[in-house]
């Protein structure tokens, strides 16, 4: 293929992450809206179409087609290779029930086993609100259409010789309907009634592993709790189950089953774990942060506390806007804001943060429903000097990186790089941040629904300290979440307000060095900081 034609072609697949009907040969991916998942995505078609590897750095790097094309039309083709199965373990002469679990579902299943976090620390929620007048009947339908074409809906896992094995079942879970309409207080009691379905665990071993509530509320409205297991359901399945379910209420043919794609992945493992081994070696330090005590072996997140702050429209324009200027998303500035809150909380300067990865475009999955993102650590060095574009810039690296070694699981990469581990501690990084964009099905057409809201807050958590973004129809809102055994909720309200004044600061003067507000504003001095 040509160049100009390279570039021609590569036009038309950027148009089609971006979800525009066309885009010139110089248009950066980022300014037109891309982020590093998306880049993702579009690395996986450009190999698919062109027929060499292509990494989410190589269009960080080379962000428009002109340069992309530029920069591939050196490289060989067929260098891409399809996803080699995993390495089997040692089977025994009899068969084990169901199939092998992928690596990333191991370990969380195992996390669980080791009782971390509560049981249902591991419930995905989400509650969306409806438009349009639904059919109980219809909605039950579509509901159970999709439980059909995802088999992820109808999987339970069970043990056997110690390792987790999936078994796709027949069973499809009903639909619960409460009616509170004519209910005095039917906004009250739809709180309570949401509430007591949070506390309620699933267990892998028998299902069903997802739960659907549908509210019938005063003055014609309607909402739908979606409740599933992690082992089953990530944050993208909630987008995908939402929109699928609209489309199924509409008509019931018009949802395929997920598209089998080929699974990609770098065919050299010991290669990711090599960037990881730099990255992550020396271990970083555990963060004195302010806990209330020495730590001790109870895992933590078993029962946690929420601070909320609210982070209005215009800033997370500006948010947006900063990450696009380093070929990223708001995420990006998010983590950079709350590297510097834990700077000026901790006096360290060597940060290392957990956050989520989704895999769907490597593996060949992007419109199923399952667990198909990897826990990654975003290490980062914030020095006094550094401006807060340096800072920026430095977590989108680190993010490009990330996402590009995403492949080896976590637990793999505890086991070979072997830290040292502290009691109730997850390993490399003490804080956890992700951020849950606003699920949106469009408008309500004619004799159809649509749903709009997202994930809602949990009592109980995987992690001692998280900062959560939830996107919404008015901004976006922090939901700091944090182990009530291990933080006051003083202390708590204190690293949100921080956080708060981080992305104002960050946003001020992106190119100014910011040090001096680590230095002079300490919101903990006289807390205990016990690592």
């Amino acid at each position: 293929m040509t160049e100009p034609d390279l570039t021609q072609r590569l036009c038309e697949l950027f148009a089609t992450a971006l979800e525009l009907d066309e885009v010139t040969p110089d248009t950066d991916f980022f300014v037109a809206g891309g982020h590093s998942l998306s880049a993702l995505e579009l690395s996986v078609a450009v190999e698919e179409a062109v027929g060499v590897r292509v990494r989410v750095r190589d269009i960080f790097d080379a962000a428009s087609p002109e340069l992309l094309a530029a920069r591939l039309a050196g490289l060989t083709p067929g260098a891409v290779e399809p996803a080699e199965p995993a390495a089997s373990r040692p089977r025994p002469a009899a068969a084990l029930p169901g199939a092998e679990v992928a690596e990333a579902t191991r370990w969380l299943w195992l996390e669980r086993q080791r009782g971390n976090g509560g049981c249902d620390a591991y419930t995905v929620p989400c509650l969306l609100d409806g438009e349009g007048a639904v059919d109980v009947d219809r909605l039950a339908a579509a509901l159970d259409g999709l439980a059909r074409r995802h088999p992820a809906l109808r999987t339970v896992f069970v043990e056997a010789q110690g390792e987790p094995r999936a078994v796709v079942t027949d069973d499809v879970p009903p639909l619960e309907v409460i009616d509170l309409r004519g209910h005095d207080q039917g906004d009250t009691r739809f709180d309570a009634l949401v509430e007591e379905r949070l506390a309620v665990p699933f267990d892998p071993s028998t299902g069903p592993l997802i739960r659907t509530t549908l509210f019938l509320r005063p003055d014609a409205r309607w909402s739908l709790l979606l409740l599933a297991d992690h082992l089953v359901c990530d944050g993208r399945s909630l987008e995908i189950l939402a929109t699928q379910l609209v489309a199924a209420y509409a008509e019931p043919a018009a949802v395929a089953p997920p598209e089998d794609r080929p699974a990609h992945r770098p065919s050299d493992q010991e290669a990711a774990l090599d960037h990881w081994r730099r990255v992550l070696l020396p271990p970083p330090a555990p963060l004195p942060l302010p806990v209330r005590g020495p730590r001790t072996q109870r895992a933590a997140g078993s029962a946690t506390g929420i601070a909320v702050r609210e982070i209005g429209p215009d800033v997370l324009r500006q948010l947006t806007d900063l990450g696009r200027r380093h070929h990223a998303g708001p995420f990006v500035p998010l983590a950079a804001a709350v590297a510097r809150t834990l700077v000026g909380i901790t006096g360290s300067t060597d940060i290392c943060l957990g956050t989520p990865v989704d895999r769907r475009a490597r593996l060949g999955a992007n419109d199923a429903v399952g667990f198909h993102v990897a826990t990654v650590p975003l290490r980062l060095q914030v020095r006094d000097e550094a401006s807060a574009d340096d800072l920026v810039d430095q977590v989108a690296q680190r993010t490009v990186d990330a996402v590009d070694h995403s492949g080896v699981a976590f637990d793999t990469l505890v086991a070979a790089l072997a830290p040292p581990r502290s009691p109730g501690r997850m390993p490399f990084f003490d804080v956890w941040v992700a951020l849950y964009p606003r699920i949106d099905t469009g408008p309500c057409l004619p004799g159809g629904i649509a749903l709009r809201g997202g994930p809602i807050p949990q009592r109980v958590g995987m992690f001692e300290l998280s900062f959560q973004f939830v996107e919404h129809a008015d901004g976006m809102r922090l939901w700091l979440q944090y182990d009530t055994e291990r933080y006051a909720a003083d202390t708590a309200e204190r690293m949100a307000r921080r956080l708060v004044d981080e992305v104002a600061r960050l946003l001020r003067d992106p190119a100014e060095p910011g040090a001096e507000a680590a230095l002079t504003h300490r919101a903990f001095s006289g807390f205990r900081f016990d690592a």
